[in-house]
């Protein structure tokens, strides 16, 4: 006794057609990846604060004001992939990315960590020290469950597509 299985070619052609979802949506993927990324981003614009540093030091010539605030967003590091990134943006690590010189953030590790490692001696904190690590642990679950739900929709609308 045999099984003969009627439409197996077709079956075959779907499932190949799904294996490559990511290649054909490619466009969609980044921009969830930018909505996703911008969870993050939001929080960096929301919660890092001009220092006294910023406020006094300059007086009417700070130019800086609020520029690791505005560096805050979403780029994707390589543009034949759908990998998206959010952070401080800034255009001292190769590639050289297209960020302003009123929103370049050059100097967000140093604010992370302070001016110098203790080893060195190193004290300088500000208000914005660990804010970036804060900003990773308070934004982890809700990036993820964004996501997943994203990709759920739009691999839904591909699937009624083939």
């Amino acid at each position: 006794m045999s099984v003969k299985v009627i439409g197996e070619n077709k079956l075959f052609n779907k499932i190949n057609k799904l294996a490559k979802w990511s290649e054909r949506d490619s466009n969609k993927l980044v921009e969830i990846g930018h909505r996703v990324g911008n969870v993050y981003a939001n929080y960096i614009k929301a919660n890092v604060k001009d220092n006294k540093f910023e406020r006094s030091m300059f007086r009417g010539k700070n130019k800086a004001k609020g520029q690791l605030r505005r560096s805050g967003g979403t780029w994707q590091p390589k543009k034949n992939s759908n990998v998206v990134l959010g952070g401080p943006r800034t255009k001292s690590i190769r590639p050289k990315r297209k960020t302003t010189k009123k929103a370049d953030g050059f100097y967000a590790s140093i604010v992370e960590k302070g001016d110098f490692g203790k080893r060195f001696g190193g004290k300088h904190t500000t208000q914005n020290t660990g804010v970036f690590t804060r900003g990773i642990k308070a934004t982890n679950s809700r990036s993820e469950n964004l996501q997943l739900m994203l990709y759920r929709r739009e691999f839904k609308n591909y699937v009624k597509r083939l």
